[in-house]
């Protein structure tokens, strides 16, 4: 996997499971190499790792862990916060993570900070989401902390991957300064699964105020940050 050999682990009972390794480590969901805009993204990774600091990486709904080990091959010298809410989930994560420069947050991710509870969809083990009732209470963390306490570390933010089941309503919703710092921004959006609610609209509109880039491959977005990649020259 991007040059890297280690094991990961999966369940062998779980679809979801094998989908998610299909995706990203066969069908290379995530590959960044399809898109013009990545050798000025990998001049900012240069840039930053060459000036001794550690570039991060958010992974909100991490999973098991797939999309993190992937990125932690590509862009060794940074530092990844994964947000992933299930707890069984998050153990096979902590196994395929082990030894890697991430750290976990056992929870969600919004607009705010607070509490929701763990909604089960019955559609695998990928599907999990947050509403305010459901199996069990989780924490949520608020992106604009998360994003304001790394760059108080000497953190500066790089990459932040969205795949939330439709929690991007509320993600972009407020407090959305936090995304004009990313060089690049990954998402997967849900309005297919809440038909009727508009489910993109926050992120569409805080997208749209910035000058980014906005490129559809497969199930995603990848949002490229121009007044960012354009301070780097080659």
């Amino acid at each position: 996997m991007n040059g890297v050999d280690r094991p990961f682990y999966y369940r062998a009972d779980s679809a979801a499971d094998r989908a998610v390794i299909q995706q990203i480590f066969q069908n290379g969901d995530y590959r960044l190499s399809n898109f013009s805009l990545s050798e000025a993204l990998l001049r900012v990774y240069l840039s930053l790792t060459a000036s001794g600091r550690t570039p991060l990486i958010v992974d909100a709904g991490a999973n098991i862990g797939a999309s993190v080990v992937y990125f932690a091959g590509i862009f060794p010298k940074c530092r990844i916060l994964a947000i992933e809410p299930e707890k069984n989930n998050c153990e096979v994560l902590r196994r395929n993570c082990a030894g890697l420069n991430v750290e976990l947050l056992e929870g969600g991710v919004g607009s705010t900070a607070g509490s929701l509870y763990l909604n089960d969809s019955k559609n695998g083990d990928w599907s999990f989401r947050l509403d305010t009732h459901g199996e069990y209470p989780v924490p949520v963390f608020a992106a604009a902390s998360i994003v304001a306490d790394e760059t108080a570390r000497g953190v500066p933010p790089f990459i932040f991957k969205i795949d939330i089941e439709g929690g991007e309503d509320d993600l972009f919703r407020d407090n959305t300064s936090w995304v004009r710092r990313f060089p690049l921004l990954i998402i997967e959006l849900h309005d297919w699964r809440f038909p009727g609610t508009a489910n993109s609209r926050n992120f569409l509109r805080t997208i749209s105020s910035h000058n980014f880039d906005f490129v559809f491959r497969g199930e995603n977005a990848f949002c490229f940050n121009n007044d960012l990649l354009s301070r780097v020259v080659a």
